[in-house]
């Protein structure tokens, strides 16, 4: 009995899993309306590069950048060997 319940609930729960959107504004069909453009989404926080994040929202614009070059690596120095009174 235990098992059909718990089958049941998950089942359910599958159901739900469709191709919706929390917010109208991450469904890239409404980017170009007024709602979620600036200014207009910025009070809600409902923007629509703030719900996709900025990579995802920069590549569906068409302005991706390159990845910027990876910074060089720390050089590293010996540390120098401590006096013998153990203070510099």
């Amino acid at each position: 009995m235990r098992r059909v319940v718990l089958s049941l609930l998950f089942v359910s729960t599958l159901i739900g899993c469709e191709s919706n959107y929390r917010y109208p504004c991450q469904d890239p069909a409404n980017w170009n309306n007024e709602e979620c453009k600036k200014p207009a989404c910025v009070a809600t926080g409902e923007c629509s590069e703030n719900l996709v994040g900025q990579k995802a929202w920069e590549a569906a614009q068409g302005n991706s950048q390159p990845a910027a070059e990876e910074a060089p690596a720390p050089t590293t120095e010996p540390c120098p060997a401590p006096n013998s009174e153990g203070v510099e």
